[in-house]
């Protein structure tokens, strides 16, 4: 079932959906495999400690997403790297200090092309994505020119 509604989530273990008041929490953690350091690019898996990284995902059935993400720090094998800890990145799921999934934030984009301000942030909060007008000129503003 999970597979059906959250197709892009199939990169990472989803443990749990939760009900959360009008929105949907989605608990997921990283499938453990071995991630290149991204100094020197030596595979490793050896594990320093665990995080937990929130990301706004795409709404599902007009209800809010949150993606909650367990992921590793890991430690570099390589004892002459000048990096000894990293964190582990999903590709393609969470994009560094990123606060929205790449879905989501194709979402926001082109609403912010298509209308801008307040009238973009009408039309995400119809779909269930609630962001405010600054929200959504930054996210304009943050698009590459074409």
């Amino acid at each position: 079932m999970v597979a059906v509604v959250f197709p892009h989530l199939d990169s990472v273990l989803v443990e749990r959906v939760e009900r959360e008041g009008d929105a949907l929490r989605v608990i997921a953690r990283s499938r453990g495999e071995l991630m290149p350091c991204p100094t020197c690019g030596i595979a490793t898996g050896k594990v320093h400690g665990y995080y937990r990284r929130r990301l706004a995902d795409s709404p599902a059935g007009g209800a809010p997403v949150v993606l909650e993400l367990v992921l590793r720090r890991l430690v570099c094998s390589n004892l002459n790297c000048a990096r000894q800890t990293f964190n582990e990145q999903v590709p393609g799921l969470a994009e560094r200090y990123a606060r929205r999934t790449p879905l989501l934030a194709t979402l926001v984009g082109a609403a912010a092309v298509a209308l801008a301000g307040r009238a973009g942030s009408a039309l995400l909060a119809a779909a269930g994505v609630l962001l405010s007008r600054t929200a959504v000129l930054g996210a304009l503003m943050a698009l590459p020119s074409p």
